[in-house]
């Protein structure tokens, strides 16, 4: 069985408050499979910081309009070759957050350079966490369930 590319992936998305600021999620319903689960254990996160916001932390309509290449060569990143699948990206606070699960091996320092280079006016971070990968939608969906309305639901 191959890993999903970036056309093949099923994505919902969903609108919430917490704190009293808009959160917006989204992820792919079809990455949770055995194989992406053994070839991806590293949860790994890739940051951007907007340039163009609001002062509730949402992007601005414009500026959110000309991200959508962006935002593909993010959630693509590791499809070729395949070294891991986005499971969220959050949008919250002036940022947008992108949560991978990855190969034990990879190199995001690299992965971020090639699109930062690709697009030079935004900003990108990126860290690892100690979390695995395939444990971190579970917390946190429970670390939130209560602060977010309406709750977060990560069931298919």
């Amino acid at each position: 069985m191959k890993t999903l590319s970036a056309n093949e992936r099923r994505w919902v998305g969903t609108g919430h408050t917490y704190e009293s600021f808009p959160l917006y999620l989204r992820r792919p319903t079809n990455v949770d499979t055995p194989m992406n689960r053994q070839r991806y254990p590293k949860l790994a996160i890739i940051s951007h910081e907007f340039t163009h916001r609001y002062p509730d932390g949402r992007p601005e309509s414009d500026y959110n309009k000309t991200l959508e290449n962006f935002d593909g060569a993010i959630t693509s990143a590791f499809d070729s070759p395949p070294r891991g699948v986005p499971i969220l990206v959050e949008t919250f606070g002036g940022f947008r957050h992108y949560y991978f699960c990855v190969a034990p091996d990879i190199d995001l320092a690299t992965v971020v350079q090639a699109i930062s280079q690709r697009f030079p006016t935004e900003t990108l971070t990126w860290e690892y966490r100690t979390t695995p990968g395939w444990d971190f939608l579970p917390g946190y969906a429970e670390r939130y369930s209560t602060a977010i309305s309406p709750p977060v639901s990560f069931q298919p």
